[in-house]
């Protein structure tokens, strides 16, 4: 896949952050986005500003963090007449803290939305684009996902998840003219540490913007990649992670997100 133009787009997380960002670069006369999350009025606010530049667009709200909301979610898009052509799974969220603080029920939706449902719509959408011989996924995962991250257990884990899960879908459908890259963006400006009740302030080096990491991101599945880590600084911490002995890595992420 060369372009995105021409392509009918389904882009989860859609209404701030990486994925609002995402959706503006994304915007194009030829291109139709299909766009989800939770909050069906900035959905709506994005949307119409998206249209006013000449982008054909259909706002699916919706809470992936449910049980069965992915198969709710493609058979809305299928009825209304979409083939997906490129998605794009940035929807997720995590919880800063001792892994006791957070219910269970949290942590349920958090695997649910990161991992089970991401699954799910990566496994409702492929089958169309074997089928044409074309299209891209990419999975949005983190650069937590090199490494166990005391404090965000269970976010680290889903996220490594992620990581192999796409690793492994490239290689069996690179062939088959599908590609699927991994995203691991860093530390970036959005509401993610808000919603994860995080106290962590990295280093400003560190942080890029949501802007930034969409467009390495976007970038990356037309290169084919199969794996990118946004940022600089990201990518050698995350080199460095998988050549320092572990016991030394888990010490240093323990000392970095201590509440």
């Amino acid at each position: 896949m060369d372009t995105y133009k021409h392509k009918t787009i389904l882009l989860t997380g859609a209404s701030s952050g990486i994925g609002a960002a995402m959706a503006r670069q994304l915007a194009d006369p030829t291109v139709t986005l299909l766009l989800t999350a939770r909050s069906a009025d900035a959905l709506h606010t994005l949307a119409d500003a998206l249209r006013a530049h000449g982008t054909s667009v259909a706002v699916f709200p919706h809470d992936l963090s449910t049980p069965g909301a992915a198969a709710d979610l493609h058979e809305q898009v299928t009825a209304a007449g979409h083939t997906v052509d490129v998605l794009i799974n940035n929807a997720g969220f995590g919880k800063q803290g001792r892994f006791e603080e957070y219910d269970a029920a949290t942590y349920a939706q958090m695997l649910t939305l990161n991992v089970t449902n991401l699954v799910s719509l990566t496994h409702h959408c492929l089958p169309a684009m074997l089928e044409r011989g074309a299209g891209g996924i990419l999975n949005v995962a983190s650069t937590a996902a090199f490494q166990a991250v005391p404090f965000f257990a269970v976010y680290s884990a889903s996220k490594s998840f992620v990581l192999h899960f796409s690793e492994a879908l490239h290689s069996e459908y690179a062939d088959r003219g599908v590609t699927v890259t991994c995203l691991c963006p860093g530390n970036t400006e959005s509401n993610f540490h808000e919603r994860a009740e995080s106290n962590h302030e990295p280093p400003a080096f560190l942080v890029e913007s949501a802007e930034q990491v969409a467009q390495v991101g976007l970038r990356a599945l037309l290169d084919g990649a199969m794996t990118k880590v946004s940022g600089g600084g990201n990518a050698v911490m995350a080199a460095a992670s998988r050549l320092l002995p572990r016991a030394a890595v888990v010490a240093a992420t323990r000392q970095m997100f201590a509440p």
